[in-house]
């Protein structure tokens, strides 16, 4: 009866994930002596023990440039920018 109060507090997570990556996640976890499963449950603990999710989820400085001139343009007319000076005119906020 204990197995199955302990299955009963079990909860079945699926997800999605690129095969690929997956088969190279596994094989290093696989080599640590671990399963996915464990990684996950130990992922979850870490989540719950700090109040956080332990990666490091940054845009890198270009993606943060590109958010920042789409913010910028995203109330400004569509026009194709050539040169230097289209781009310095296209954000001149003297308009």
């Amino acid at each position: 009866m204990d197995s199955v109060m302990m299955k009963n507090k079990n909860k079945k997570l699926q997800v999605n994930i690129n095969r690929e990556l997956a088969g190279e996640a596994e094989d290093v976890i696989e080599e640590l002596g671990l399963t996915p499963t464990a990684v996950i449950n130990a992922l979850y603990r870490e989540i719950v023990a700090t109040g956080r999710i332990p990666l490091n989820l940054t845009l890198t400085p270009e993606q943060r440039t590109e958010l920042h001139i789409r913010q910028l343009s995203k109330d400004k007319p569509e026009v194709e920018i050539k040169t230097n000076k289209d781009f310095e005119e296209f954000f001149d906020d003297e308009d």
